[in-house]
């Protein structure tokens, strides 16, 4: 096994699934955080609107995936069917992959590091960025350990996951 194109092919995966979530989520965490500072003054309103914006974009994206993806994945049944089992699967989905991850980046790290970065760069565009690259690492670990442990409950289009190689051994080789 070529090592260095398996991590290529996960990262490229991964890529494909986060990034149209992380583009929606980071528009609403920083617009929020930015009219929330300007409406109040207040860092520590920005932060909380920060932290619900990031959460309000980013699962709009992954829900209307999952929702989309398990809609076609049914083609034989009808369609109030496919809808409701399709919206079924998408909440359980986004549960399994985003849960856990989702509870400790909005409750701890997200709203922390937005209050204390400006504080610590002495600026809010520079805190708030050093926030978001902090609370994004701290998310991405954890949901992409639950992607990788539970894609069998997930919706994943099975194009989107690299056959029979799960991310354990992606990382040892």
């Amino acid at each position: 096994m070529n090592s260095n194109r398996s991590i290529a092919t996960k990262i490229r995966e991964w890529a494909r699934r986060y990034l149209p979530c992380e583009i929606a989520g980071t528009t609403c965490e920083m617009g929020g955080a930015a009219i929330a500072y300007a409406a109040t003054g207040s860092v520590a309103a920005a932060a909380v609107v920060a932290t619900v914006g990031a959460s309000v974009g980013y699962y709009a994206a992954a829900y209307s995936t999952a929702v989309r993806t398990a809609y076609r994945a049914q083609p034989s049944s009808s369609r109030l069917r496919r809808g409701m089992v399709a919206n079924g699967r998408a909440l359980r989905s986004i549960a399994i992959e985003f849960g856990p991850a989702e509870v400790i980046d909005s409750l701890i790290i997200r709203p922390l590091a937005f209050y204390f970065g400006p504080i610590l760069f002495g600026g809010l565009a520079a805190g708030w960025i050093f926030a978001k690259l902090v609370a994004d690492v701290g998310f991405y670990v954890l949901a992409i350990f639950s992607y990788e442990r539970f894609t069998g409950l997930l919706v994943v289009r099975r194009s989107e996951a690299v056959r029979h190689e799960p991310a354990a051994s992606v990382a040892a080789a």
